[in-house]
């Protein structure tokens, strides 16, 4: 009989341990961990920002507002998002003073730090490495620029990032009344 007969079948697999081990390679090893940033691409005007998705809570259609009278007319009225209520602004208006038409095909509300911004239309989620992030924006109008301090940049496409914080802390935006 062969040897491998007399062994018993747990020293038989501890054989095979052993001789799969000495053929052991390892497991590739990633060198570099990249980091993501993801955000909510969406329009204003013809410009294309980001809206970092640590600062977004949800994004949804136009709901039924109920006005809030002696407030400028960007501030469109009040939402009840699932019993909690929630100012909605018209984003346009409010950097540019003039109101998004009530066309609400591809309108959408951002909810943010306690406010909805309504903007022309959204475009989507963005994935960036967080290498691919410039310093320098993209041209873009004077109303916007205070509110924009960076930028991914993927081959022709130069995305501001939109800083919902510093919109709302703004006192222009705090200062709602007429």
């Amino acid at each position: 009989m062969s040897a491998v007969s007399e062994q018993s079948p747990f020293e038989l697999l501890q054989e095979i341990e052993q001789r799969s081990k000495g053929q052991l390679k390892g497991f590739p090893v990633q060198e570099e961990v990249k980091t993501e940033w993801l955000g909510v691409a969406f329009q204003v005007r013809s410009h294309t920002l980001l809206a970092p998705m640590t600062e977004v809570s949800e994004v949804f259609s136009p709901p039924n507002l109920a006005p809030v009278p002696g407030v400028k007319s960007w501030l469109l009225g009040i939402a009840n998002m699932r019993g909690n209520l929630l100012p909605v602004i018209d984003l346009e208006g409010f950097l540019y003073g003039n109101n998004l038409a009530r066309d609400f095909g591809t309108q959408r509300i951002i909810a943010v730090e306690n406010a909805g911004l309504k903007v022309s239309a959204i475009l989507g989620l963005k994935r960036f490495w967080v290498d691919e992030q410039v310093e320098t924006a993209p041209l873009l109008d004077r109303e916007l620029q205070p509110f924009v301090d960076s930028a991914f940049r993927r081959e022709a496409a130069h995305y501001g990032v939109f800083n919902i914080s510093k919109l709302v802390g703004s006192e222009l935006f705090l200062d709602v009344a007429v």
